[in-house]
């Protein structure tokens, strides 16, 4: 009565085409990638796509460190805080730091806990560049709630200090 159909070669492509092109990652999200073989994953933004690859800037370096990177690269998502690991080598030799340093460059000059207050102006380190910003309001001990000078108020963020490079008291 009935004639099978058979398989739906349509129906085949559609679903391989589906599963196919979904990407476990996205554009904005915060991954943890590889950087150097044999060290600890660094905390890294994917800023874009290309093929089959994902390009990403690496938290707290320079743009000139940005590169493509495969998905066996990538560990998997930043959840919460992340300590950042010492640079890899050769960033510390790029920078013209000894090989063997443990903290990325930058990092001793950050002040220490709670030296901030409503309205200090300081300098806050955001993807690996400095800007100018005004301390809003004190939320922990090390938590600060800061607006970017001259960006408009969806960049104010809490950062902690460690974040912040100087103040201009």
């Amino acid at each position: 009565m009935f004639a099978s159909r058979g398989p739906r070669p349509w129906l085949l492509a559609l679903v391989l085409f589906a599963c196919g092109c979904e990407q476990p990652y996205r554009i904005g999200e915060f991954v943890l990638v590889e950087w150097e073989e044999g060290q600890a994953p660094y905390p890294a933004y994917i800023i874009g796509t290309r093929g089959t690859r994902y390009r990403v800037h690496y938290d707290g370096y320079a743009t000139r460190w940005d590169e493509d990177v495969t998905l066996d690269r990538i560990r998997g998502r930043v959840e919460g805080h992340v300590l950042r690991p010492p640079p890899p080598k050769k960033v510390q030799r790029a920078q013209g730091e000894p090989a063997s340093g443990s903290q990325a460059k930058g990092s001793a000059s950050a002040v220490p806990a709670g030296q901030y207050q409503a309205g200090d102006r300081v300098k806050v380190r955001w993807r690996g560049t400095v800007y100018a910003a005004t301390v809003l309001e004190v939320q922990g001990s090390d938590k600060y709630l800061v607006h970017y000078d001259g960006h408009e108020n969806a960049w104010d963020e809490v950062v902690s200090g460690h974040r912040i490079v100087s103040s201009t008291r």
